[in-house]
């Protein structure tokens, strides 16, 4: 009850704040968090035309986050009872090729619009999330809503974006293009390297002692279970930074680009992922064991938890291994 109440207060500040702002023309950019948070209480409260629809706005992002983008605006529409139209990608950062060719290679390979309805061919009337959260004249018609994104309503209800069918797709297609040796168990480790840095980022960065922790109680919990299995790591890091995984003798994938290393990870018989868009949105699509890195994310149910120190919740694992097992 107390949670509730220093919620509600905390959200009547910030509605009182951001309005004033707005009536003096300031712009609303850096309240994006609550203007969504606007917009979902006017939902549940039977506030907003309920042919009202979402899909995805503008956001100029790398892979991961665009990817995360449509999938978390498409389950947070579908648990509210609203239709979701796909947004094909118009800007994937990090390119590696010309941007539009780029972009178009990265549609046709994750396709997480199979089988919606197209942004493009819905006749509502679209609106930035921006500017429809602060205009509620706008919420008694129906209108097609571009939302940056709603993974903090799916953080809250982690299950959302896990139970939607890209995934499986997804990676049955891809299974079919990546290699491993028959009757050997491939764990793939992200480490994320190149954006990030121990003095520059270090929200984001895991240093390499700790994700050691997190391999070999993988491996530990793998010979456990008499499992043959090989060790790849994936990382744009220089040999420099990857020396301690080099040195134990982890293999370094040799994958040419983002979109086979993506492959390598969501059809992993293990993930390790890392603080990364990137890895967790391979881990919704992957069916095998993940390891979940905290971050600002929320670890899906199925997921093992790690701690900070890298070291693995043993029985989350075990439990893991023992499903993985049962797959054949």
């Amino acid at each position: 009850m107390l949670n509730k109440l220093v919620d509600e207060m905390r959200y009547s500040g910030r509605y009182a704040w951001v309005s004033a702002k707005n009536r003096i023309g300031i712009s609303p950019k850096s309240d994006k968090a609550h203007l969504c948070e606007r917009i979902v209480r006017a939902i549940a409260r039977g506030r907003i035309h309920p042919d009202s629809a979402f899909t995805a706005g503008v956001r100029p992002d790398g892979l991961g986050a665009v990817m995360i983008q449509r999938l978390s605006i498409q389950a947070a529409a579908y648990d509210m009872g609203f239709a979701y139209y796909h947004k094909p990608f118009d800007f994937v950062g990090h390119q590696e090729m010309e941007l539009e060719d780029w972009v178009r290679c990265c549609e046709a390979e994750f396709e997480l619009g199979h089988g919606l309805p197209q942004a493009g061919e819905c006749d509502l009337p679209y609106v930035e999330f921006l500017d429809y959260a602060v205009d509620e004249r706008l919420w008694r018609q129906p209108h097609l809503i571009g939302f940056r994104e709603m993974f903090r309503y799916c953080n809250a209800r982690p299950h959302l974006m896990d139970g939607l069918p890209w995934g499986a797709r997804y990676r049955a297609r891809a299974g079919a293009l990546v290699r491993s040796t028959p009757g050997r168990r491939r764990v793939a480790v992200h480490v994320r390297r190149g954006d990030v840095s121990r003095s520059e980022t270090t929200k984001r960065f895991t240093p390499n002692a700790a994700i050691l922790r997190t391999v070999e109680g993988v491996v530990r919990g793998l010979e456990a279970h008499g499992v043959p299995h090989d060790v790849e790591i994936h990382s744009n890091g220089s040999a420099e930074e990857l020396r301690d995984f080099i040195d134990r003798g982890y293999r370094i994938a040799d994958a040419p680009g983002a979109i086979e290393s993506f492959r390598k990870l969501a059809t992993a018989d293990v993930l390790v992922m890392a603080k990364s868009t990137f890895s967790y949105v391979a881990g919704l699509a992957a069916s095998g064991v993940v390891v979940y890195e905290p971050q600002g994310y929320a670890r899906v149910p199925r997921w093992v938890e790690r701690n900070e120190d890298g070291t693995v919740v043993d029985e989350q694992l075990r439990e893991a291994l023992v499903l993985l097992g049962q797959q054949g």
